[in-house]
């Protein structure tokens, strides 16, 4: 439990200081919420699916660069259960596009209170005016890309 709140007040303090330097900077500070799914790949590849609502924070930090604090809801199908992925990704940001990567950590929600350990997540996606598609990979650093979740998400900024 001491972990959660660590990762909590470590994610509200970065967002924090990173907001007031692009608001210093005049640089921009984007709220979106996405929607989206995902799936395990590896040994049981694609047996199951998860549903996705991932509020997220973009704040531009330099020309082409920002910073995406953002807190993942992860469920089944059948709604039996969640958990959180609380994260930080660090995104160059281009024409129309995005690619970065980050790390996040596993908090399971309902039922018994757990922690995981950090993993990284790789994301690339489409910005267009108001509307983010975004596809990511999260993995283990031991076993990078041999197991994990991907996904897809579609999202609204405001």
């Amino acid at each position: 439990m001491k972990k959660v709140g660590l990762v909590f007040l470590v994610m509200g303090m970065l967002a924090g200081a990173a907001a007031q330097q692009a608001y210093a900077q005049d640089k921009k500070v984007e709220f979106s919420l996405n929607l989206g799914a995902m799936s395990f790949y590896g040994e049981e590849s694609f047996s199951a699916f998860g549903l996705t609502l991932s509020p997220q924070v973009d704040i531009r930090v330099a020309k082409g660069f920002m910073i995406s604090p953002e807190f993942m809801f992860v469920t089944d199908t059948s709604f039996s259960g969640v958990i959180g992925l609380p994260g930080v990704m660090f995104n160059f940001v281009g024409k129309g596009f995005f690619a970065g990567a980050g790390v996040v950590l596993p908090v399971v929600i309902s039922g018994e209170m757990g922690v995981g350990e950090l993993v990284p997540k790789i994301n690339l996606g489409y910005r267009g005016a108001k509307i983010t598609l975004t596809v990511y990979t999260i993995t283990t650093f031991n076993e990078i890309f041999q197991w994990g979740l991907v996904g897809a998400s579609l999202g609204y900024r405001f």
